[in-house]
């Protein structure tokens, strides 16, 4: 977990420049793709929130929705609060699902989150958080898929990246689609990247 925390606050001021060169406009524009039903929601958890570049976005289509932002690094925090986002209705909490602080959110963001897990360790992850979020809720997910020979090798190249960075021990996606579902989660909609590998999910439990 230490090694974890160091290796994203080095990476914090760089993150998102890193992402773009790697994986292009995309990562952000799929992301984005159906906040819009953010509208009529109350409290939204966010789970390893990053550098916070999705809070103003969110704020322009919900400038009263409530936020909890948990992520294991306070350099991404830190990155994240100097937004110029309203922070009277966002709470930034360093460390991860365990340290969800509610029980009463009707919206969950867990962006390039759920990667981090084993299928086993997912399945723990899924069924914890869902103790937190209320009956009829969304959550949204925008994560990698894998099809193709190339987003393979991609990927294999990432997870090599970030274990080397910050010691992350999942080198294989999971299937995260498939333990959300066997949860619960029914599919609202869904898109995927013109080349296959990033997918934008969003559920209603």
């Amino acid at each position: 977990m230490k090694w974890a925390k160091q290796g994203y606050n080095v990476l914090a001021p760089v993150y998102d420049s890193l992402a773009r060169l790697v994986l292009g406009r995309s990562i952000q524009q799929m992301q984005l793709l159906f906040l819009d039903r953010l509208t009529s929601k109350n409290k939204l958890l966010i789970l390893g929130g990053g550098t916070g570049w999705i809070l103003p976005a969110i704020e322009r289509i919900n400038s009263k929705i409530e936020i909890d932002y948990v992520d294991l690094s306070p350099g991404m925090i830190k990155k994240a609060k100097k937004r110029g986002i309203d922070r009277a209705r966002i709470r930034f909490i360093e460390g991860t699902a365990q340290n969800i602080p509610d029980a009463d959110y009707d919206c969950v963001i867990t962006n390039f989150y759920l990667d981090l897990f084993t299928d086993s360790e997912l399945k723990g992850i899924v069924s914890h958080i869902r103790n937190y979020i209320q009956p009829n809720s969304y959550w949204f997910v925008t994560d990698f898929v894998t099809g193709s020979s190339w987003s393979k090798a991609k990927l294999t190249c990432m997870y090599i990246f970030f274990w080397l960075t910050t010691g992350l021990k999942t080198n294989q996606l999971p299937d995260w689609d498939l333990v959300l579902r066997s949860n619960g989660a029914k599919l609202l909609d869904e898109k995927t990247s013109k080349r296959g590998f990033i997918k934008s999910v969003v559920y209603q439990l």
